[in-house]
């Protein structure tokens, strides 16, 4: 099982959790995403692969210019959805381990 939680400010997880995370995404952009968000990924019953994936997102968005949620308090569900380039960069680099073809080189 894989379960993923944002890795920003004060959570509950970041501050109480018994297990550190296993992978620390700070910049879900590079893989692909719509948003620079740090996000947190805890492992259970298997082990994370190591992959460098590099992708420019096809659109990219702030939260400032992101559509506000209804109910005061919570995200909208624009900023809570996850680009389909990076949910495949994610499982090729850190659930397979592939190389993919079409990603970006990176001299760093």
């Amino acid at each position: 099982m894989i379960f993923e939680n944002p890795w920003s400010e004060n959570t509950y997880l970041k501050a109480n959790f018994i297990k550190a995370p296993d992978v620390v995404d700070m910049n879900r952009r590079r893989r692909g995403d719509y948003f620079v968000k740090p996000t947190a990924y805890w492992y259970w019953n298997c082990k994370p692969t190591e992959g460098e994936s590099y992708e420019m997102p096809k659109e990219r968005k702030t939260h400032m210019t992101s559509r506000g949620s209804k109910m005061a308090g919570l995200c909208s569900e624009e900023r809570s959805t996850m680009a389909p380039a990076y949910a495949r960069n994610f499982i090729c680099d850190f659930i397979l381990g592939r190389t993919q073809g079409n990603s970006q080189l990176s001299l760093f």
